[in-house]
């Protein structure tokens, strides 16, 4: 790899996950972009345009480490299945897929790249893939505490009915009631609606 795309891996990968990082970058023919933080994904997988052209993906560049290589494994697995398949039709998070994510995240679980904590919940994981690792309960609870400046973050669920929050994206809300793995919530900046996952990290209001 080049000296500089080294270093941009070595800023948003674990130290010990680079260099297999690079290596599955290397063996493969795809774009790779960081970008500003989307409340909807973390990363996605873009098939190319026009005929002979390059796959692109694309991360959050928000992600701490452990997450970040976790979405790079989840978008690489989709890169795999559609070089594999092409455009014949396999459910998005099939067995093609779960099996393929499987294969390249079980280099990566060793305590060297993840703490433990991550890595019991990872393990957890992947006896029940679910389609996103946010899907995760258990696991996005462990990853959260490893976000930059966590200590003055709160998720949703800690919040009591009726308090009010702020979103990254700048908008206010009050909690509403739970539905499910989301809450009900009224947007006091635009007087809509949302539906915003329990463990969406916000600021107090």
């Amino acid at each position: 790899m080049k000296p500089e795309e080294l270093q941009l891996l070595q800023r948003f990968f674990p130290e010990a996950a680079v260099a297999m990082v690079g290596e599955i970058y290397g063996q493969r023919r795809f774009k790779l972009h960081f970008k500003r933080p989307r409340s909807s994904k973390l990363g996605d997988f873009r098939p190319p345009r026009a005929k002979n052209g390059i796959c692109t993906i694309t991360l959050n560049l928000d992600l701490n480490p452990y997450q970040m290589l976790i979405t790079y494994i989840h978008e690489v697995a989709h890169y795999d299945v559609y070089q594999q398949f092409g455009l014949r039709f396999v459910q998005p998070h099939g067995t093609e897929w779960q099996n393929r994510f499987t294969t390249l995240l079980l280099p990566f679980l060793t305590e060297s790249v993840f703490p433990k904590d991550v890595l019991q919940a990872l393990q957890n994981h992947l006896k029940h893939i679910k389609a996103s690792s946010t899907a995760d309960q258990n696991l996005q609870r462990v990853l959260h505490q490893y976000d930059k400046n966590a200590e003055n973050l709160v998720t949703v669920e800690q919040l009591p009915e009726g308090a009010r929050f702020t979103l990254k994206n700048g908008l206010v809300f009050r909690k509403g009631e739970k539905q499910r793995t989301r809450y009900k919530c009224h947007c006091e900046t635009n007087g809509r609606t949302y539906f915003v996952a329990a463990l969406a990290e916000v600021q107090k209001t």
